[in-house]
């Protein structure tokens, strides 16, 4: 079985089909998810795996109920003006940023902060919060595989951010379209989503 990183927070994304932007997600301890990950019903339900083991994508058909509002959308703004100062008051200082393409396929999982986000309705660039190099992280900006955006969600309870977006090139950094490129399966099995990296 797939051992999770020990000192790390997992994040699981759950929806009902694999090529859908209805979508929720839950951020837990990695006992937890090393729990939820030994008890899976492959039979069932589909999970993948992200290429840093820290985000998990569960496929659960009977899934529904999710909720979200649009943000902004083809270079618009969504929410008042009142509305929108408002809401950045609840922003958290760290969240989930999860980007779908247009067809409803995760591409990645990352942080953000209030000013990824900012930046992000200013640009329409997919925007984040890199931990390791502890600041604003522009998907693309060095590899050129750029996410330009096309819609912005924000889900709360608990608080995350959807990009969808049109996304140029490979959107991990192992070369592959997606970060959810190996799918876990019953006995400890790993199969890959993908038969070549992007441009291979």
């Amino acid at each position: 079985m797939i051992q999770l990183p020990k000192e790390k927070e997992i994040t699981i994304i759950s929806k009902s089909s694999l090529n859908s932007n209805e979508v929720s997600l839950k951020v837990m301890t990695s006992d937890l998810a090393q729990d939820f990950v030994n008890h899976f019903d492959f039979t069932k339900k589909q999970l993948f795996i992200d290429c840093d083991e820290d985000a998990l994508l569960e496929i659960n058909p009977s899934l529904s109920n999710f909720n979200k509002r649009l943000l902004w959308e083809s270079g618009s703004l969504k929410f008042s003006e009142e509305e929108w100062k408002l809401f950045q008051k609840t922003i958290p200082p760290l969240s989930p940023f999860l980007a779908q393409d247009l067809s409803g396929k995760d591409l990645m999982l990352a942080w953000g902060k209030k000013e990824s986000l900012l930046s992000a309705v200013e640009s329409g660039l997919g925007t984040y919060y890199s931990r390791s190099r502890k600041g604003k992280w522009v998907k693309g900006e060095e590899s050129g595989h750029l996410q330009n955006l096309n819609a912005i969600y924000v889900h709360t309870n608990p608080f995350f951010v959807q990009y969808i977006t049109n996304q140029i090139g490979a959107a991990c950094h192992t070369g592959y379209y997606s970060c959810f490129f190996r799918e876990l399966g019953a006995n400890d099995s790993v199969s890959f989503v993908y038969t070549s990296k992007v441009g291979a």
